[in-house]
């Protein structure tokens, strides 16, 4: 599979003792230069059913995402019409990184815009009732390096199904090992363009996730909401018995 920072949820335990089915919640980077073999996997083996795209527009139409038939392809951008504006996640903005504290900085704005900004709660909510009309195969979310869009959305993902929250924070750090490999292909083709060492080290910061800033979207939603499940329900819109639902449907019981 050469998708940077693929995993499969399924397998993770919950509170209760049961586990997220596998195969059903594909997370990753984006599916621009994957080979015909990752094509027929995800198809043969995941049945893909739904390849969820929350890059902005730039990056859509910069490297799109190969075609994987009997999926449908939909477009949750969390921040449309705003990459000049504030922070988006996206791979222009993360290489423009000039320290690391600027990095943190951008990090921990960003992770808060997830809780705060309108647009980012509907399309989280959009994602949700994918999910929820989804009741066989797999759906891939992701966006750019499958780290930040795609954190907010398998924490809140995961918090819904029940999983505790420093499993939630497991998954989440288990991005720093999973995209080495493409980390460091990125830096060798900036380096390659000269750009000064300083700054690779910070933009070799922000390819990376860091507890501090999905902590920020949750101490943001304690301020807010007065709970990360009360984000949920209240700021996102999604109630009580469509989460039930989910759990019915990304739910098994460990043998």
């Amino acid at each position: 599979m050469d998708i940077a920072n693929f995993r499969d949820l399924g397998g993770i335990q919950t509170v209760d003792g049961r586990t997220v089915a596998p195969k059903r919640l594909l997370r990753c980077g984006d599916l621009f230069q994957i080979s015909d073999e990752t094509v027929q996997e995800l198809r043969d083996i995941y049945h893909v059913k739904n390849i969820v795209d929350l890059r902005t527009k730039t990056e859509r139409e910069m490297q799109p995402d190969r075609e994987v038939s009997g999926a449908e392809y939909r477009i949750l951008d969390f921040f449309p019409d705003t990459e000049a504006k504030g922070p988006t996640g996206s791979a222009d903005q993360l290489e423009q990184m000039q320290n690391v504290e600027m990095v943190h900085q951008y990090m921990e704005a960003l992770y808060s815009d997830f809780i705060c900004k309108e647009t980012a709660r509907e399309g989280l909510r959009e994602l949700l009732e994918v999910l929820k009309d989804t009741k066989e195969g797999a759906t891939i979310f992701h966006c750019f390096a499958g780290k930040d869009r795609t954190g907010i959305a398998a924490a809140v993902i995961l918090t819904i199904l029940g999983v505790s929250r420093e499993l939630i924070m497991k998954d989440y750090l288990e991005t720093n090992r999973m995209r080495t490999e493409a980390n460091q292909k990125i830096l060798e083709d900036l380096r390659g363009k000269n750009v000064p060492e300083a700054m690779l080290v910070s933009i070799e910061t922000a390819l990376c996730v860091d507890s501090r800033y999905l902590n920020a979207s949750f101490e943001t939603a304690e301020r807010e909401y007065g709970s990360f499940e009360g984000y949920i329900e209240e700021g996102i819109g999604f109630g009580k018995a469509d989460q039930e639902l989910l759990r019915e449907l990304y739910l098994e019981n460990m043998i």
